[in-house]
């Protein structure tokens, strides 16, 4: 692929090169943010490289099969466009960065690692500047595979759009309650384990149910419960919240992770864990993009006045606001994992054959 197509001359870029990833995306894609999205390295890979980064990391860095790349052409000082590290850089690399994790917000992005390379481009030659390995975002035992489209990713643009539009008119959001269930999210997709992921997603969840002391669990299921599916299934609902919250109390007070779930038998035990563990998951993330992508339903978690105030909303109001959010119902129990942790072929649900298979360019 020529250079001059993804890269501009005199030019600082940051591409984020993430290795064997399951994509069906149209070549050369052009997001509504400008950034490019390929499937090809977007400048060549000398031999140097080797020499600089190792074999192993550069056989790694050879076989990424996604790039996103963010470009500026303007934003420093005359004569310093070789310069790194400098505001620009670093801008460029955060909106790569972000991106990508609002795009595991999206669906189970799964990877092997992930590459974020900057630099600048002068007189049509490619200079990188910084290379790193980011952060790595894990998936939960079970999960079911999944393929980033063109629609996921103009998905987490749109989140990330607004987050940043909630950061430029909250200057302290981290510091405020939905800043903080943010964060807590990011660090739970984060985590191997699922007994951390789980207790991740929870915190997650409290954070935008604001629970009156004495009363988090009563509240966390009352809450999350209309969140959680219609209300034909609040029954199941509120069961399976029940289960999660009991587990995550065990595992913040280091006590086995299945503890509260004698109700199933000793060898389903783990695999229900896991299934709450999935359902958190789904439910903690699918109301995070609600609420940065509803900005009507999004104002009412931006302070703890607003939230406790919503909350004391009748709940045939809360419904209607939230609308359809997702139904945690809706995951099964998963019995047979493949090597890689997802579920075995056996366990995919009908049409997930035709979901994954890749479609004609």
């Amino acid at each position: 692929m020529p250079e001059a197509f993804t890269l501009e001359p005199d030019c600082k870029f940051a591409v984020l090169a993430i290795q064997n990833v399951r994509v069906d995306i149209p070549p050369s894609l052009l997001l509504q943010d400008g950034t490019k999205v390929v499937e090809n390295f977007p400048f060549i890979l000398d031999d140097h490289w080797k020499g600089w980064l190792g074999t192993t990391q550069f056989n790694s860095l050879q076989s990424c099969n996604l790039f996103l790349v963010r470009t500026a052409t303007e934003g420093w000082q005359e004569e310093q466009l070789h310069v790194s590290g400098d505001a620009t850089s670093l801008t460029l690399q955060r909106e790569a960065g972000s991106l990508f994790a609002m795009l595991r917000l999206v669906g189970t992005v799964e990877y092997e690692n992930a590459y974020m390379l900057a630099g600048f481009v002068e007189n049509g030659e490619s200079t990188c500047r910084h290379f790193g390995q980011t952060e790595r975002f894990n998936i939960t035992r079970g999960c079911l595979p999944w393929i980033i489209r063109e629609a996921d990713l103009r998905t987490a643009v749109g989140l990330y759009q607004a987050y940043f539009n909630l950061q430029q008119m909250l200057p302290d959001m981290q510091s405020l309650r939905f800043g903080r269930g943010c964060q807590a999210l990011k660090t739970a997709l984060e985590q191997y384990y699922a007994s951390d992921r789980l207790h991740g997603f929870v915190r997650a969840l409290e954070a935008i149910i604001l629970p009156a002391p004495g009363k988090t669990e009563k509240q966390f299921i009352s809450r999350c419960a209309l969140f959680a599916g219609p209300k034909t299934s609040e029954t199941n609902i509120r069961a399976v919240l029940q289960e999660a919250y009991r587990m995550r109390c065990d595992i913040e007070h280091i006590h086995d992770w299945d503890r509260s779930l004698q109700v199933h038998s000793a060898d389903d035990r783990e695999h229900v864990a896991l299934w709450r563990t999935r359902q958190m998951e789904e439910l903690a993330c699918a109301i995070y993009r609600k609420l940065l992508l509803d900005t009507n339903l999004g104002s009412h978690f931006q302070s703890d006045s607003a939230i406790d105030a919503f909350w004391k909303k009748p709940e045939d109001e809360i419904r209607a606001a939230i609308g359809s959010i997702c139904d945690v119902t809706n995951l099964k129990i998963v019995r047979n994992c493949d090597p890689f942790g997802r579920a075995s072929a056996s366990e995919w649900p009908a049409g997930w054959v035709d979901y994954l298979r890749r479609k004609a360019k």
